[in-house]
């Protein structure tokens, strides 16, 4: 595939959902003839690709992300293992109401728009899209996830913004095997999209909770969906090695 060459505004990090472009330094040489090199920093990440496995992160990343999302994200809430994490979910999330929609667990009455448009975590999870899985066309759906990304962008300019696929459930109420797998693929591919587009990454889940039918390890759910104990632990390992590291990906060019 071909590797999207973006140019940041900092050398020292690389933004999630940013799309920036580098400041140039120029650089002298010690010779009377001195000549100036414009140096910038590219960066190399292939954003039409899976994020490949990385070391663990330790535990001081999660003070300083945000796990937002419907009721799936409600997992890491009720059995995760990183209390320093802000997990903000609502059930029955409809992302076309997420302006009106209020939070899970909180009394103070925000929106989960309103907690994604105030947030400066570095790092932003999203899990959207499951209970719009009937949906005949996902493009309006789309489309009000792309506003999301550029408050979010226009926000956080330097944040890290992961989008997490639908990860394949056990079965959804009206929807036969065949119809729930088109959905899913549907659904998924227009994130994909999402993501490749506004230079966010995008982690699938599947490739830690699947069977070997294609389908979520029904030792990981309750009820066919939602993440139970075991399934949190495994999805938590997963999120923890796929993480993109700057010094990975960010090299200094100086022409």
């Amino acid at each position: 595939m071909k590797k999207l060459i973006v140019e940041l505004l900092a050398v020292s990090m690389l933004a999630g959902c940013s799309g920036k472009t580098a400041d140039t330094v120029p650089v002298s040489s010690a010779s009377a003839d001195t000549e100036q090199y414009a140096c910038r920093a590219i960066d190399t990440y292939d954003y039409t690709g899976d994020i490949p496995t990385s070391d663990a992160v330790d535990e001081s990343y999660y003070a300083d992300t945000l796990f937002a999302g419907d009721s799936r994200m409600g997992s890491l809430s009720l059995y995760g293992t990183h209390p320093d994490a802000e997990i903000e979910y609502v059930t029955s999330l409809n992302i076309m109401l997420i302006k009106t929609m209020k939070v899970d667990e909180r009394t103070d009455g925000a929106t989960l728009y309103d907690v994604l448009s105030t947030t400066t975590k570095n790092n932003i999870y999203l899990l959207f899209g499951i209970n719009g899985i009937r949906n005949k066309t996902f493009d309006p759906w789309a489309e009000q996830y792309q506003e999301i990304l550029t408050m979010l962008r226009e926000n956080n300019l330097d944040s890290n913004i992961y989008i997490i696929l639908s990860y394949h459930p056990d079965y959804i109420s009206g929807l036969t095997d065949d119809e729930l797998n088109t959905q899913i693929s549907d659904l998924n591919q227009h994130m994909i999209t999402l993501a490749e587009t506004n230079y966010c990454y995008y982690l699938n889940p599947d490739y830690a909770l699947d069977g070997d039918d294609g389908k979520i390890n029904p030792d990981y759910v309750a009820d066919g969906l939602h993440l139970q104990p075991s399934g949190t632990h495994v999805l938590e390992d997963y999120i923890a090695t796929h993480v993109v590291r700057s010094e990975d990906y960010v090299k200094e060019v100086c022409e």
